[in-house]
């Protein structure tokens, strides 16, 4: 049956949809599945739509990541610091985050694609509804956790020898475990995939510009940023006989710069990223040898820079996190 027009007339007991120029006709008892697919379609259509009527503009961009950039709290927290030889420096979540939002026209989804006894995969995603580019990420959870030691109760699956020659016991994890496991390993492909949504140069300019706010800070009241450095590790086990170990000097002597790294060391501790044991390995071990020294400190802002966002394309790794004592 068609109208005067030529178009499809509906029928009872049917409904007509609209889309992207198309247009269709469908019976109106619908399950709750097509229901709940319906709801998802039209609300993607809405964000490309107003995606479409409020484009951005990247020198806005620009002056609000900067904006952020100059808080102290969030430079802060905007870079962390992963123990693997002498250090490896990257934008954190946060700093994603912040740049997403001032982008705009960006849709991040994290969804579980599949569940079983043995693992949880999870699909993050982000995409930029004006250039319609997407970069997915898959990431697996094994649903176990290692100990040094078996805790009364629960069920060992494995045993093995860790790099210290220790052994290590693999046991099944509790809900609350994977969920912990899910968050960490989620907001590292988060980021990953955040990050290779952002202009290059904008990027570069804000990580120089969370060097420059923490550095300032820092050199401002060193003393303070010493205190606030030691109440930090204190709040996650990490004491200061440790620190100083870890220094290999009194916790007064610290450098601004080595100030900076540790701040960022337990933003990578706090976040997951790390753990104390795998920071104190890498000391022990030496780390790599010594990168030159650059000449003025803009220099320096400009090399830490472009190190920090080298490591922001490099796929997510997710590692069992490191046995710990019972």
């Amino acid at each position: 049956m068609y109208d005067e027009n030529g178009a499809a007339a509906v029928q009872d007991g049917q409904t007509q949809r609209s889309g992207f120029g198309e247009r269709s006709l469908a019976k109106s008892a619908e399950t709750a599945s097509t229901a709940l697919a319906e709801q998802a379609k039209a609300s993607v259509q809405a964000r490309y739509i107003v995606a479409m009527q409020r484009k951005r503009d990247l020198m806005v961009t620009r002056s609000q990541l900067l904006a952020d950039c100059k808080r102290p709290a969030f430079a802060e927290t905007a870079i962390y610091n992963k123990p693997i030889g002498d250090g490896v420096e990257g934008p954190s979540i946060r700093l994603a985050e912040a740049a997403a939002r001032a982008m705009g026209n960006i849709i991040a989804d994290v969804a579980v694609i599949y569940d079983d006894a043995e693992k949880r995969i999870v699909r993050v995603s982000a995409m930029d509804l004006e250039s319609n580019v997407t970069f997915p990420m898959d990431v697996t959870i094994a649903k176990t956790i290692e100990r040094n030691k078996p805790q009364p109760g629960r069920r060992i699956i494995a045993q093995r020898k860790n790099s210290r020659g220790y052994d290590v016991f693999v046991i099944e994890a509790t809900d609350e475990e994977i969920l912990d496991k899910e968050r960490a390993a989620a907001s590292k492909a988060l980021r990953t995939c955040l990050l290779r949504l952002i202009p290059g140069d904008i990027l570069d300019e804000a990580i120089a510009q969370c060097y420059s706010t923490r550095e300032g800070v820092i050199r401002k009241n060193p003393t303070e940023a010493i205190k606030k450095m030691v109440d930090a590790f204190e709040s996650i086990g990490v004491s200061v006989a440790q620190l100083s170990e870890y220094l290999g000097h009194a916790i007064d002597a610290s450098t601004p710069d080595e100030i900076g790294k540790m701040r960022s060391l337990y933003h990578a501790i706090r976040d997951k990223e790390a753990t104390w044991a795998q920071a104190m390995d890498s000391r022990r071990a030496g780390g790599s040898e010594q990168a030159e020294t650059p000449r003025t400190a803009a220099d320096a802002l400009a090399k830490k820079a472009g190190d920090v966002r080298a490591q922001a394309t490099k796929p997510v790794e997710v590692l069992p996190p490191e046995p710990r004592a019972s």
